[in-house]
């Protein structure tokens, strides 16, 4: 008896969740690409002058209603010709024993993209180097 009550249950559990399911008959694939330049980097910090970030922003026209809605944005930074999916987060030191951890990420909304750069100890400047992203729409 056992042996069949669990598979009932999770039968009925599966059954009993509210899905909506969107089928299209084809899907389709956009490719955008981004450069964000040391100058391109906004700073940022809270009222007390602390947690540091920067950001970049970009109107990305493709994201429209339906790729917001029904569809999926991936952003990759490449690396000396190797694509890394974000988030990006990596550990770093310097000569000196500094060490801090590096976060790249993304967000987006409709029509638009923000990429952001964190680093553990919120002193590390901007970035310095060229950055260039990688967005893969789905939809």
């Amino acid at each position: 008896m056992k042996k069949f009550l669990l598979p009932a249950i999770i039968s009925l559990f599966f059954y009993s969740c509210n899905t909506t399911v969107f089928e299209r008959d084809t899907t389709q694939w956009t490719f955008v690409e981004l450069k964000a330049k040391p100058s391109d980097w906004q700073e940022y910090v809270d009222n007390d002058g602390k947690n540091r970030y920067y950001s970049c922003s970009y109107n990305v026209p493709e994201i429209d209603h339906n790729v917001y809605n029904y569809g999926a944005v991936l952003c990759y930074v490449d690396l000396d010709g190797a694509q890394q999916i974000l988030p990006y987060v990596r550990h770093y030191e310097d000569l000196e024993g500094a060490q801090w951890t590096r976060t790249v990420d993304f967000e987006y909304s409709q029509g638009k993209v923000n990429l952001f750069v964190t680093n553990s100890d919120f002193v590390v400047d901007r970035p310095t180097e060229t950055m260039y992203f990688r967005l893969v729409l789905i939809y």
